[in-house]
C-alpha cells in the first residue's frame, strides 16, 4: 500500500517547518525536553481502552475522574464551582453536547454569526430557530466580535430563547465584554455557552483577558490543543455546578455519549495530563518569554502593518498593502522560507503563537518578511515583479508518494507575482430566513448557476475556510452580496467548505416548486 498520509506527514516533520499554526505543541517541541521520552517513543504501547486498571470517560470513577479534578485545580484553581470534563473529539463535541442538553426541539437560540460550524450543526440536529447577532469585521477581514448591546437587545427581544452562544475570543484573538451579557441571559433563565476554544492559555498571564469562567458562564469549552502543548482534538468542557443541577448533568452526560466517541483515546487523555503538568511547571515562565519575543518582533517590523489584537499571541500581518494577497504570501513563506502560518485571508496572514515558539522562530519570520520586501518579489498592479527563480519544484516540495499537490504547482507559484486588487469584503448583512435550517436541510434541492441564484432559498452551508465562518446557511435567502463574495473568492482559489460544486460555479437551492 502506498502510505500517502504517513509519507506526507513524515516529510513535513523532516523539513523542520517553523510552526506558527496549531497544534500548540509545535511538533512536540516542549514535551520532548522533559521526562516523557517513553510516551513519545513507544506511543503504540500507551494506546489502550476500558480494561481493568483504566477507567471510562463517559462514566469516570477512578483515574479519569481524579485526573479531571487535578486538571481543574491547575487550570482554574479558584473555580471550585466548576467541573472539568475531558473531550477527545475536540471542542466540537463539547459545544454540540452543551447545546443539546440545554434545548428542546424547536427552541430559539441566540448566536453570533461568526460562531463555529458545530453550532449550526446543532441547529440542524435539534431543529432550533437561530436568532443572529451581527459580527464586527475590520476592513482586513479580522473578526472583532460582537458589541454588548447587540446581545442585550437580542436577549430582550427573545426572552423565550433557551441558549445564548458566545464566541470569545474570536479566531483572530479579539474579545469583548461578556459579564453583562451573561447576567442578562441568566435573568431570563437562559443557558450561556461560551466557545473559548482559542483561549485555553488565558490564565498564563495577566495581560490576557479573563476566561468566561470568571463571569459565571454555564458551559465554557476550550481547545487545549490549539494554544497549549496538547495533541490535536484534546479539549476540555467546564461546567458551572451553581447553574447546572444533578439532573441536567445527567442530560449532559447522555449528550456526550451521543456526540463523542464511545472509544475515547487514552493517548489524547494522556496528552492532556502532560500538557497540564507542563503548563503548571513551566507555563508562566514560557509565556513571559513568548510575550517578550512577540514584543521585540513587533517593534522590529517596520515594513508591514500589524493588527492590534486583544490576545497578543495572535499576530495578524497586513500583506496586501505590499502588493501580496495573504493567500499568496502564506504560500511564499511556506515554500521558500519553510514557515507555516495558521491562516491567510486576502488581506494578510494570521500567526498563532504558543509557549512552544522560541526566539529563533520570530527571527526567521522577520528575516523572511524583510527579504520579500527587499527583493520586491511582488508589486501590486505592476509588471515590475520579482523574477521567478524556480524555488518550487514538484520533486522537491509537492509530490508525496506519487500524489501531486496541484495547489502549489509550478504554474500556481509563478502566478503568485500577479496579485490582483480585489475588494473581498466578508458579507456583513445577515441573510433573511425563509425556512428553518432543518426544514431546508431535509427539503429537495437542485443545483443552479450561482449567478442565477439571487432570491432563492439556499440549500447548503457555504463556509469559506479559513476562517470557517458560515456566510449563508440552509433556509436563508441568497443575496447579491453573497454571490459577489463567492465569485471573487473563486477567482483567488479560496477554499469554500459545504458546497457540492467542486468549482463553486453552482449552488444548491431548495426546490420550492
Amino acid at each position: 500500500m502506498n502510505k500517502t498520509i504517513y509519507d506526507a506527514v513524515k516529510k513535513i516533520r523532516q523539513e523542520n517547518i517553523v510552526s506558527f499554526h496549531m497544534p500548540g505543541h509545535k511538533y512536540g517541541r516542549l514535551p520532548r525536553k522533559i521526562e516523557y521520552q517513553e510516551f513519545f517513543s513507544d506511543i503504540y504501547e500507551f494506546d489502550t481502552t476500558e480494561i481493568y486498571g483504566t477507567d471510562n470517560l463517559h462514566n469516570p470513577k477512578s483515574i479519569i475522574k481524579q485526573s479531571q479534578i487535578n486538571s481543574r485545580k491547575v487550570l482554574f484553581p479558584e473555580s471550585d464551582n466548576y467541573d472539568l470534563i475531558y473531550l477527545v473529539n475536540g471542542s466540537t463535541c463539547g459545544i454540540e453536547s452543551s447545546i443539546f442538553c440545554s434545548v428542546k426541539k424547536g427552541d430559539k437560540i441566540i448566536l453570533n454569526r461568526g460562531c463555529h460550524q458545530s453550532v449550526y450543526n446543532s441547529c440542524l440536529v435539534s431543529d432550533l430557530k437561530p436568532i443572529f447577532v451581527g459580527e464586527n469585521i475590520s476592513k482586513e477581514g479580522v473578526f472583532i466580535g460582537v458589541e454588548e448591546r447587540e446581545y442585550i437587545e437580542a436577549i430582550e427581544n427573545n426572552k423565550d430563547a433557551s441558549v445564548v452562544i458566545i464566541t470569545r475570543p474570536t479566531y483572530y484573538g479579539m474579545v469583548f465584554d461578556v459579564e453583562n451579557i451573561i447576567a442578562k441571559a441568566h435573568e431570563y433563565g437562559m443557558r450561556v455557552i461560551v466557545d473559548e476554544a482559542h483561549g485555553a492559555h488565558f490564565n498564563l498571564h495577566d495581560i490576557f483577558p479573563k476566561s468566561s469562567v470568571y463571569f459565571g458562564a454555564d458551559f465554557v469549552i476550550q481547545s487545549l490543543h490549539k494554544t497549549l502543548p496538547c495533541f490535536t482534538q484534546a479539549s476540555v468542557l467546564l461546567v458551572n455546578r451553581d447553574r447546572i443541577n444533578r439532573s441536567e448533568m445527567g442530560k449532559l452526560s447522555s449528550s456526550l455519549n451521543i456526540f463523542e466517541s464511545s472509544s475515547p483515546s487514552y493517548l489524547l487523555m494522556s496528552s492532556i495530563e502532560i500538557c497540564v503538568e507542563q503548563t503548571e511547571k513551566f507555563g508562566k515562565k514560557l509565556m513571559e518569554d513568548l510575550l517578550n519575543n512577540i514584543y521585540i518582533f513587533k517593534r522590529k517590523v517596520k515594513n508591514y502593518k500589524i493588527f492590534e489584537t486583544s490576545d497578543p499571541t495572535k499576530i495578524f500581518i497586513n500583506t496586501i498593502d505590499k502588493g501580496i494577497n495573504g493567500h499568496d504570501f502564506a504560500k511564499l513563506l511556506r515554500y521558500k522560507y519553510n514557515i507555516q502560518v495558521e491562516m491567510s485571508n486576502y488581506s494578510g496572514i494570521l500567526m498563532l503563537c504558543s509557549i512552544c515558539n522560541v526566539k529563533k522562530d520570530f527571527d526567521l519570520l522577520y528575516d523572511a518578511m524583510n527579504d520579500i520586501v527587499e527583493k520586491n518579489m511582488f508589486t501590486l498592479n505592476s509588471d515590475d515583479n520579482y523574477e521567478y527563480d524556480g524555488f518550487f519544484g514538484y520533486d522537491e516540495k509537492v509530490n508525496y508518494g506519487g500524489v501531486e499537490d496541484k495547489s502549489v504547482s509550478d504554474d500556481g507559484i509563478k502566478s503568485l507575482k500577479k496579485s490582483k486588487k480585489i475588494d473581498l469584503d466578508f458579507p456583513s448583512v445577515i441573510p433573511d430566513r425563509r425556512l428553518s435550517p432543518r426544514d431546508a436541510f431535509d427539503a429537495t434541492k437542485v443545483s443552479i448557476d450561482i449567478e442565477k441564484s439571487v432570491g432563492k432559498v439556499c440549500g447548503e452551508f457555504i463556509i469559506p475556510y479559513p476562517p470557517g465562518v458560515c456566510i449563508i446557511a440552509p433556509g436563508e435567502i441568497i443575496s447579491e452580496e453573497i454571490i459577489d463574495f463567492i465569485v471573487k473568492a473563486r477567482e483567488i482559489n479560496m477554499e469554500i467548505n459545504g458546497m457540492l460544486s467542486s468549482d463553486f460555479s453552482k449552488i444548491q437551492i431548495v426546490d420550492c416548486d
